[in-house]
């Protein structure tokens, strides 16, 4: 009876499987070192200089310049992705003879086999660089959303500033026209819209005594800046320039039998009102309150504007500037049929010297009229008299 015997392999089949054997073993090494350094390079970016203090977090900065997003989005996005160190032409030249010289080395097998192995891992590269790109697409991505996400956000909260600062600021305008028209003689209402040292500039008026009375005699004599207005420093001055228009405005009509003040009402347009940094302007219009009740024909309005400079600390007021027409109140005073202390210290003046020439002594001439001769009698009260020739 035959018997069969088991197989064994051969030596030179034993040799080749054990070739093969470490061939992919070496291979898949060389194959996940490689995928290891892929993916570390495609999820981390290159580290600064210098000794390292910490371990790298996993968040890098993501790089979001136009170079790099241009580049992502060009053909050449492999670099973009994980950068390839520049290799010169020696080392390049070097590096290719050795592969051939390896290559020549081996059988035909051997080299079907890397062929294989080397499309293999060219294919996985692949996968891998597409991942890597694909990675890279989605942090630059989520980081340009985040920064535009952040810039909309600090716009909104920007014109929400704005339009904080803007309604205070038109309120501190209004409240100073306010305290102004109706005299205001608490000085902390005063104190607590004005910065130290603030300065309110108005035109000189003739109707009314102003605070600084004394250079505004002075200034009459000249044309110049000084002569068209008034600078007032600090929140005394004001509140004395503001008693001094209330004072004015109660010599209007005659006197109320509720005992009422007039008063000045202004009201302010939000439309006509403009910022530009720290300096506002506003366009008002203005009229009295209760100089009809005191008998008067009418009230007196007018129009005006009013600029400010505001402390962008406190937003309080560092100064004024407001300007309006007072020719429009002479004449509505005028007609109401009251002078300004101008006018009347003219009159005195006027009815003094008529007054003193009337006071004088001067003698009278009386003149006669030519006769035939052709000569002139002239003759004064003193009783005097001579006649010249004057030619005919």
């Amino acid at each position: 009876v035959a018997t069969k015997k088991p197989d064994v392999p051969t030596s030179s089949g034993s040799v080749s499987s054990v070739k093969r054997a470490a061939t992919e073993a070496d291979f898949k090494d060389v194959a996940s070192a490689a995928v290891s350094s892929l993916m570390q390079n495609a999820s981390t970016s290159v580290a600064k200089p210098g000794p390292p203090k910490a371990p790298v977090k996993p968040t890098d900065k993501v790089d979001t310049s136009t170079a790099h997003v241009n580049a992502l989005t060009s053909q050449n996005w492999v670099t973009a992705c994980n950068p390839v160190p520049g290799t010169t032409e020696s080392q390049s030249a070097c590096d290719k003879a050795a592969r051939n010289a390896r290559r020549a080395s081996l059988t035909q097998e051997e080299r079907a086999k890397q062929n294989r192995d080397r499309n293999r891992e060219h294919a996985r590269n692949t996968r891998l660089r597409k991942k890597a790109y694909v990675e890279e697409l989605k942090r630059t991505l989520t980081e340009l959303v985040a920064q535009r996400d952040a810039t909309e956000v600090e716009k909104r909260h920007e014109a929400q500033r704005n339009r904080e600062q803007r309604e205070v600021r038109f309120r501190v305008m209004e409240e100073f026209l306010k305290l102004r028209g109706r005299n205001e003689t608490n000085s902390a209402r005063w104190i607590a819209i004005l910065e130290e040292g603030f300065t309110f500039t108005l035109p000189r008026t003739t109707y009314r005594n102003i605070v600084d009375e004394d250079q505004s005699q002075a200034a009459d004599s000249n044309t110049s800046r000084a002569s068209l207005e008034q600078v007032l420093r600090g929140p005394d001055a004001v509140m004395e320039d503001s008693k001094l228009l209330s004072n004015f405005l109660q010599t209007i009509g005659g006197d109320a039998a509720d005992g009422s003040q007039i008063q000045i009402s202004h009201r302010c347009d939000r439309k006509r009102f403009f910022m530009d940094d720290n300096v506002a302007f506003m366009d008002f219009a203005a009229s009295s309150v209760g100089a009809v009740n005191k008998g008067a024909t009418n009230e007196i309005f007018f129009k005006g504007s009013m600029r400010a400079s505001f402390s962008p600390a406190s937003n309080k007021l560092i100064s004024v500037d407001l300007t309006f027409d007072t020719g429009c109140i002479v004449l509505q005073l005028e007609r109401l049929g009251m002078g300004t202390p101008n006018e009347a210290h003219a009159a005195a003046a006027a009815a003094e010297a008529e007054n003193l020439l009337d006071s004088l002594q001067m003698p009278q001439i009386f003149v006669e009229k030519k006769n035939a001769t052709g000569t002139v009698s002239v003759s004064s009260d003193d009783g005097e008299r001579s006649t010249d020739g004057l030619a005919a």
